[in-house]
């Protein structure tokens, strides 16, 4: 999944088109918001209201985008019992 580097390094979410299969290149980062941790990243980008026909994209602190389906895994996992 992520490292526990990731998890307390700065990360971006970005809200793209919904179902698109983007890599990091074609996401728009610099309108991104920004967070010190991957934590804080992911519960803003699990918990906010996407703008419509939008999902959430994570831009992690060592360049690994992460999509809506991965964002939820990691999510989970990290919610604990």
């Amino acid at each position: 999944m992520v490292t526990k580097e990731d998890l307390d390094s700065r990360a971006s979410v970005a809200f793209e088109r919904a179902g698109a299969h983007l890599d990091g290149g074609l996401i728009d980062w610099n309108h991104a918001e920004r967070f010190d941790s991957l934590r804080e990243a992911l519960h803003w980008a699990m918990t906010a209201e996407p703008p419509p026909g939008k999902n959430a994209y994570v831009l992690t602190a060592s360049g690994r985008v992460l999509d809506p389906d991965l964002l939820e895994q990691i999510w989970t996992s990290v919610q604990g019992p």
